[in-house]
């Protein structure tokens, strides 16, 4: 089995996964554009919205508390802190020593693992290594099983990786439209260089969860690399939302006991999936033929599974085809949900002022969300802290036994500046039920308005984006 990084797969003239350099004329663009989140989500021009910005909290963090963009992390020579919360885990005693590093195929690029020349007994399978086995229950003590299946009947788990991505109002408008929710996992990177698009997902009401900072193959990482990967990229999702984050997926679904490990010290739950789209090869092939069918393979299968599916907010084709394919899915399945509902997960984050419904409200149209973030007072704090809890010491988030715990009391790591005015409101900032029952809602408002979708397709070759984007 070997997996290939797609280096850039926004087709479009001068795409690179660089952050710009702050100058005169990027201060003129700044003054030019939106300077919160609300404003940016009010944009229905692609072009608009993918205008590179700085914020100067990001400024300040990309050149003291964070690694390059794109680039492979690894703890920061004056990074005390990050020295000292891997020194916590490390001390843990999980992480275990026989599960060694797996061979990059991609000379150095760590883009590709390919399990034949690693000559491991896929078997017998001792590390629990996924890309050999897709193994999801660890071989070692101490580690949490993945999560890949709702426990529900019938239930879609609807998932999205790789964002945000700068173009995203158009799908996150139809999600809210649809009072769908969904499990996004973001690129630290994607976060550093779309910061209000990322304050978006929050405020809408979806989980947030780590795609690691620059989308590598994990087990062919190091120790310390893996852990900056995970580290660097909670960082900055909590400068940017306000929130400690307690789920993660590994790019190409790479990982083994010795990744799992590391993320389980920093709290960190692995999210896998059971159904792949795998809509993000219509970047490579230009045809979207094969994804649609796989969607409709999905859709078959309603009546026997309820899978965890996983597709992207990776560039304006796998979103389009979801909202094509969205009302096939809602007539299939009888709940369409994130993980966090299907899960009972009601406290997803550290900060435990935000609460999130269970399944059985979820879908039965009481889905009220508690405690998200108002747009317009969203910023951004350089001077995050961060203290190490693993998952064996957690009862909230995604850890084991997290399920269904309704706190109430403000977490030690809340940033105040982020909590919103009324403290209550459902995904379109009401107090009308969330969507994933099968109500036929997903019909409401049939003449889904397109039009942004549309000018997608007429701008993006002439966007020059900062967005790094990868197939799994």
């Amino acid at each position: 089995m070997k997996f290939t990084l797609i280096s850039s797969a926004l087709l479009v003239v001068g795409a690179s996964a660089k952050l710009h350099t702050p100058s005169t004329h990027v201060d003129y663009v700044r003054r030019a554009l939106p300077s919160d989140a609300a404003g940016y989500a009010k944009l229905d021009n692609p072009t608009k919205e993918c205008k590179y910005y700085t914020p100067p909290e990001m400024e300040q963090m990309l050149k003291e508390r964070l690694p390059k963009a794109g680039k492979i992390a690894d703890i920061l020579p004056n990074d005390d802190e990050a020295k000292k919360v891997w020194k916590e885990i490390q001390d843990m005693g999980i992480i275990p020593e026989e599960v060694k590093t797996k061979p990059d195929a991609s000379n150095g690029k760590h883009a590709e693992v390919d399990v034949k020349s690693a000559n491991y007994d896929a078997d017998k399978d001792p590390d629990c290594w996924w890309s050999a086995s897709q193994c999801t229950k660890p071989k070692h003590n101490k580690i949490p099983e993945d999560i890949a299946v709702c426990p529900e009947g019938s239930t879609y788990g609807l998932t999205f990786d790789d964002g945000p991505n700068c173009s995203h109002n158009a799908f996150y408008d139809f999600l809210k439209q649809k009072k769908l929710k969904a499990s996004l996992f973001y690129i630290g990177t994607n976060v550093a260089t779309w910061p209000y698009q990322a304050q978006r997902g929050l405020a809408d009401g979806h989980d947030i969860c780590v795609h690691t900072w620059s989308h590598p193959a994990m087990t062919t990482l190091s120790d310390s690399q893996v852990f900056a990967e995970l580290f660097y990229t909670v960082r900055v999702i909590k400068a940017v939302l306000g929130i400690t984050t307690t789920c993660w997926r590994p790019p190409f679904g790479d990982t083994d006991d010795r990744v799992r490990a590391i993320a389980a010290g920093l709290g960190l739950r692995t999210i896998h999936w059971r159904e792949d789209t795998d809509d993000w090869q219509m970047a490579s092939t230009g045809s979207s033929k094969q994804v649609r069918q796989n969607y409709d393979k999905i859709v078959d299968k309603a009546s026997n599974e309820s899978p965890i599916v996983l597709a992207h907010e990776l560039h304006n084709d796998t979103m389009s085809i979801f909202i094509e394919k969205e009302s096939k899915i809602a007539d299939a399945y009888k709940h369409v949900a994130p993980i966090s509902a299907c899960m009972n997960v009601t406290n997803p984050y550290m900060e435990n002022q935000i609460v999130y419904p269970d399944f059985e409200e979820y879908t039965g149209g009481n889905a009220n969300y508690k405690g998200l973030p108002d747009m317009s007072n969203m910023k951004i704090n350089p001077n995050v802290d961060f203290s190490a809890l693993s998952l064996a010491k957690m009862d909230t988030g995604f850890a084991p036994g997290g399920e269904n715990k309704k706190q109430t009391d403000t977490g030690s790591a809340t940033l105040s500046s982020h909590s919103s005015d009324d403290g209550s409101k459902n995904a379109n900032g009401s107090k009308d039920g969330g969507r994933g029952g099968k109500d036929n809602s997903h019909k409401e408002n049939g003449a889904i308005q397109f039009s942004s979708l549309s000018l997608w397709a007429a701008v993006l070759s002439s966007i020059t984006v900062t967005f790094v984007a990868f197939q799994v």
